[in-house]
């Protein structure tokens, strides 16, 4: 009997075999690039690089030595463009709505006069005009979209950090949607409307958009200022920590691009006499700026609720983290800039009846931060969210392929690849580093995910 047996055994053993070579291999694993898991040829599309609130672009350092990507001991962009990628990036309104920043990307990389629009300007008693970039597009080939008669297409992605993130997604509206209600004031005035305001346009010009620590949906801390009048001190405090008292004098330290509003800094002018000649303005005070564009409670107004996702268009998301939760509130990490910590500790303790959006989402969601900004806030704005969780800090694209969804990102919404622990607002661009590649690899994989969407 016992040959029986071991020939049973036998039989087993290779219908065993059987099985797992018919079981298909997952895609992570068989895929070696990302492009090859979601089965796209990619794109080569330039990638377009916005700052966020008091930041700067890199046609400039602040103070001569202080890059916005990577601080004073690197420069992030260039070592993307040393792995091959065409990177830019522009310098808006460091203080300026999203429509305003919108308006200026686009004219940075069109090479066109910045045009803010007939009916915005009429609205807001401003100039319609800004600086005129013309002959010094950031990108000629995406500024050919707009010639009469072309027919090729250049595409962009975007990627924005803090309230780059609304501005990416303002600017991608505006790229697939243009706006009617500039459309028809050009049209009465009978004047020639900037192409970012054309309503005929057959496809969006944006293949994606990765936000990191967006402010979607507005920062708790802006609501605060706002009602402890708050709001100068915080905006002069946050220019003297990013450059120290003692340079706050020098001039042109940031360039807030505010002459459309007749807010230009005096030739011979201190810094500090301009800073408080821009704050007790009626422009700060208005709603046609950042501070208004921070706020959750004016999320619901229509001036940032007309901005929709563009179909087209693969949205991404990832949330700064640098405070933990415990019995329902969140305190800083003790790695967490000096400057946020008390901010970080307001939002993760904070509550407030007279916005009830915050009882829309778990206490968890709404107060973990990054130091400004809610993980809530992070993920995407009110339309929601799609959880595609990603390896962002994955030492290799094979490991970043192994962490990735086997299906295509999903385009018209925000997919949220996660958090990004111990990483405060400043930290996660590399402001205040001190040892340079920390963030290489988490930027170096952002543009591999926008670079293998379908073109």
């Amino acid at each position: 009997m016992q040959p029986a047996v071991n020939l049973q055994w036998l039989l087993v053993l290779f219908q065993a075999f059987l099985v797992v070579q018919a079981t298909p291999v997952p895609a992570a694993a068989s895929a070696t690039s990302l492009k090859q898991l979601w089965k796209t040829d990619g794109n080569q599309n330039p990638t377009v690089f916005i700052h966020g609130l008091l930041g700067w672009g890199e046609s400039r350092k602040l103070l001569g030595t202080l890059n916005y990507w990577g601080g004073i001991t690197q420069n992030i962009l260039d070592t993307l463009r040393g792995q091959g990628y065409s990177v830019v990036a522009p310098n808006v309104g460091p203080l300026s709505s999203s429509w305003e920043r919108a308006c200026e990307t686009f004219a940075q990389l069109t090479g066109s006069p910045t045009d803010y629009g007939v009916d915005r300007s009429s609205k807001f008693k401003h100039a319609r005009f800004g600086k005129d970039q013309t002959g010094k597009a950031l990108l000629p080939r995406f500024a050919a979209n707009f010639v009469p008669g072309a027919t090729s297409i250049q595409k962009i992605n975007i990627v924005g950090h803090s309230l780059g993130g609304p501005t990416a997604r303002t600017l991608a509206h505006l790229l697939a949607f243009g706006s009617q209600a500039e459309m028809d004031a050009c049209a009465k005035a009978g004047v020639v409307c900037s192409p970012l305001f054309w309503t005929n346009k057959t496809q969006t010009y944006v293949t994606g958009v990765f936000a990191i620590s967006g402010v979607h949906q507005g920062s708790v801390v802006d609501d605060y200022l706002q009602a402890t009048n708050g709001r100068v001190q915080f905006v002069k405090t946050l220019f003297s920590a990013l450059v120290g008292v003692n340079n706050l004098n020098s001039l042109e330290i940031w360039d807030l691009q505010l002459g459309h509003h007749g807010l230009n800094q005096n030739t011979g002018e201190k810094f500090t006499a301009y800073l408080d000649r821009v704050c007790s303005s009626a422009w700060f005070l208005s709603s046609t700026n950042a501070l208004f564009d921070l706020s959750v409670e004016n999320q619901s107004n229509p001036l940032l609720s007309f901005v929709k996702n563009a179909p087209g268009t693969a949205y991404f998301s990832i949330a700064g983290v640098s405070t933990n939760y415990l019995l329902g509130i969140s305190l800083a990490q003790i790695t967490t800039n000096l400057f946020l910590t008390p901010f970080a500790n307001l939002i993760g303790t904070y509550s407030n009846s007279s916005l009830p959006i915050l009882n829309t989402y778990s206490q968890r969601d709404w107060r973990q931060n990054d130091g400004l900004v809610m993980v809530a806030s992070s993920r995407g704005p009110k339309s929601g969210y799609n959880s595609f969780s990603l390896d962002m800090q994955a030492s290799s694209e094979r490991d970043l392929v192994y962490s990735a969804p086997a299906a295509t990102p999903i385009k018209g919404t925000y997919n949220y690849v996660g958090e990004w622990d111990h990483g405060d607002h400043l930290d996660i661009v590399g402001l205040f580093d001190l040892v340079p590649g920390m963030r290489n690899k988490v930027y170096l994989n952002i543009l591999r995910v926008l670079s293998s969407l379908a073109a």
